[in-house]
């Protein structure tokens, strides 16, 4: 067999496209190869949407930074418990305290130990929901649920009474406040 210089031509062409598929293939520009089940396990995780936090916009109060302790007209001190699944979560010491938005600061909403003792303090007297210290601890609270934790029921007493006021609850001096959470899984 005998080719011409105008197949020959063509049969060089298709080699190089078959070697820059390869080459592409194999530096993942490309994804010609991808078996089915590859294919579904993408699919299925360009579906799962990341949850959405009440965390992730700052209620104004969060914002504000207590420079020093002159002229404190509100010091309250609730206290906060969070029992997920039947085991206490651990709130953290010196949350809201020198973080990116107060650097040499403390947030109205702060703790100092691990206690779960909140302290909320600001130069004037406020109403200051639970809110602001979930959003200066970074973390989702709401009547969905709290953390990552969605798929269950969220219950929320405060000094023993059931309250429905969730995120939006008004922090006052000596509250006693349980978060439940209780998944289905643990159900």
């Amino acid at each position: 067999m005998i080719l011409n210089e105008q197949d020959g031509w063509k049969i060089f062409t298709i080699l190089c496209l078959v070697s820059l598929l390869g080459v592409m293939e194999y530096q993942g520009m490309i994804n010609i190869f991808d078996s089915e089940e590859q294919k579904q396990t993408e699919e299925q995780s360009e579906s799962v949407q990341p949850l959405s936090s009440t965390a992730d916009e700052m209620h104004p109060f969060g914002e504000y930074c207590l420079d020093s302790h002159n002229s404190i007209a509100m010091h309250i001190h609730p206290t906060l418990t969070i029992i997920i699944d039947g085991e206490q979560y651990p709130i953290p010491e010196n949350a809201g305290i020198y973080t990116d938005t107060c650097p040499d600061a403390m947030h109205i909403t702060h703790t100092h130990d691990s206690s779960g003792k909140l302290h909320v303090e600001n130069y004037t007297r406020e109403d200051v929901p639970l809110e602001v210290f979930f959003d200066v601890w970074g973390k989702h609270f709401d009547e969905t649920g709290i953390f990552d934790h969605r798929d269950g029921t969220i219950e929320m007493t405060v000094n023993g009474t059931i309250s429905t006021d969730y995120q939006n609850h008004i922090l006052a001096d000596q509250q006693d406040i349980l978060i439940v959470y209780t998944s289905t899984q643990g159900a």
